[in-house]
């Protein structure tokens, strides 16, 4: 007799009225909901449902429908043997590793169930739901930088809201995701509903970030549907109403909700900041603290790598305190990694660099970051004529040689880039960057004995530094002939990009020792 995993001594069970709660918070995927609404009593239909949503040429889908079965009816480790019998036959069956990773999750197993979803993610890139999952199960982890970039690769391939909202209504209701994954007991049923939610809002920052703010509102509305009592729901929405959709209204409906629920969880100071979003700032009478309590708070977004929201931040600190550097500087900071992210913001990052001149023309932070914006943007006489100036102003500074380095390298100045580069590893011996682009222009310069000293330093300061080891055996197999040093350096980088999973380059080195005998 089969029996089944995931009911907790506890007294945990299916996720049985979240279905509900999410249809009626939200008619527009109602049609997509009545789709499912059967499944329970329909495992056929649910097998259906599932195939339609990861679809895959199987020659014969016998055997994987059979998990999909087991999956939903709970027979968890039965559903495991399965599926693993799937992938003997069907070694690159994507849709088998993502269930296995759902498998995993309901058994609470976080590390296979991540793992599984990754090698899912390797087969098959493309799809949203592979990211849904995975950003949700590194955010059950508590792993909230890895669980944001996850979500971020949703965007380009789901633009709108709605398929996101479908599948996390699928996996929540139908799929069998079990009470005990929440570390819940029977008397908390508000736990999947506060988890449903907090994916919501994370899924709609990702939105925001690129500028959707159609589909970031529809998820932040979506969380606080499902789940009323969700404060950073509600300060998302008015935060979203008052800065991108000129809606000071409704902004003012949602902020005044957040700022209750704050002040009801003893957050007081969250409570501060959202009263300053909606209120009249001549009522602030300490601008000066106010200033800073958003500094703080751009600095805490940004270091969860929500850059746009640590923009918005930055931008209040400076309506309490106009001149305000350190909010210029740091905005200009997070636009230069939105631009990282394939985000357009970069024109912004080089304008408020400037200004942070304009305010204090002493500070060597700002050249340098306007000087590595301007090459970034490929201007690269206006980077070396701003480094020129921040080098007047501190020549100690190791960050003006290097990016004058880099400046003198993109135009083709090996002999400069080799000078400035020297001079940058003289102040900072201990740094792999300034160490590997010293390596690479000694290169340009047919300076090769001296490059591979260069690369040798990288390799000491980081051992585990792949590109550092790809360099030198390059240099050992094409420019200074020791085929044994060469095999040595290619093999530990292949290694290494094995574990960071750059498939491609692993084939190109593989395919450089194949020569070798």
């Amino acid at each position: 007799v089969k029996k089944k995993q995931g009911k907790s001594a506890t007294g945990g069970v299916a996720l049985s009225t979240l279905g509900e709660k999410l249809k009626n918070s939200n008619p527009e995927v109602a049609e997509h909901f009545e789709a499912i609404k059967g499944m329970e009593l329909s495992v056929p239909r649910l097998v259906q449902v599932v195939e339609d949503l990861l679809p895959y040429p199987w020659e014969d889908p016998a055997l994987f429908e059979e998990g999909i079965k087991l999956t939903a009816q709970g027979f968890y480790n039965e559903a495991i043997a399965v599926l693993r019998d799937v992938l003997h036959v069907s070694p690159n069956a994507y849709p088998a590793y993502h269930l296995l990773g759902h498998v995993y999750m309901a058994l609470g197993n976080r590390k296979e169930e991540i793992e599984n979803y990754r090698r899912a993610a390797r087969l098959k890139p493309n799809y949203p739901q592979i990211y849904i999952d995975l950003g949700t199960a590194y955010w059950m982890q508590g792993k909230e930088k890895k669980s944001y970039a996850a979500f971020k690769k949703i965007v380009p391939m789901a633009p709108d809201f709605a398929i996101a909202d479908y599948w996390l209504t699928f996996i929540f209701d139908r799929l069998g995701r079990n009470r005990d994954v929440y570390e819940m007991n029977e008397k908390n049923t508000e736990a999947p509903l506060q988890v449903f939610a907090s994916i919501c809002s994370l899924v709609g920052q990702a939105y925001l970030e690129f500028g959707y703010h159609t589909a970031a509102r529809q998820a932040f509305k979506r969380a606080v549907k499902v789940y009323p009592e969700y404060a950073d729901g509600h300060y998302l929405l008015g935060s979203l109403h008052i800065k991108k959709l000129r809606n000071p209204k409704r902004a003012m409906k949602y902020l005044e909700i957040a700022e209750q629920l704050y002040i009801r969880q003893n957050d007081f100071q969250r409570a501060a900041l959202v009263h300053q979003l909606y209120r009249p700032k001549g009522e602030v009478q300490e601008k000066n603290k106010a200033a800073e309590e958003w500094l703080k708070e751009g600095l805490r977004l940004q270091n969860l790598t929500w850059y746009q929201a640590a923009v918005d931040a930055y931008q209040m600190a400076r309506g309490f305190k106009p001149d305000f550097l350190d909010a210029y500087y740091n905005m200009g900071v997070a636009y230069g990694c939105m631009e990282e992210n394939g985000i357009d913001a970069l024109h912004k990052a080089v304008w408020v660099f400037k200004k942070s001149i304009d305010l204090n023309p002493e500070f060597i932070h700002a050249y340098t970051a306007l000087g590595a914006s301007y090459i970034k943007q490929g201007e690269t006489e206006e980077a070396i004529e701003v480094l020129n100036r921040a080098e007047k102003l501190c020549p100690k500074d190791s960050n003006v040689y290097f990016y004058l380095g880099i400046a003198s390298r993109i135009n083709s100045r090996f002999k400069e880039a080799v000078e400035y580069l020297r001079k940058a590893v003289a102040l900072k011996p201990d740094s792999v960057q300034v160490q590997f682009y010293l390596g690479l222009s000694l290169i340009d310069a047919e300076l090769y004995d001296d490059a591979s000293s260069a690369f040798r330093e990288v390799v000491r300061i980081k051992p585990d530094f792949a590109d550092g080891h790809m360099m030198l055996g390059n240099l050992y197999r094409e420019n200074i002939p020791e085929p044994d040093k060469a095999v040595y350096h290619l093999k530990r980088a292949e290694k290494l990009f094995t574990k960071l999973e750059d498939f491609q380059r692993v084939g190109y080195i593989r395919q450089l020792l194949a020569r070798y005998p």
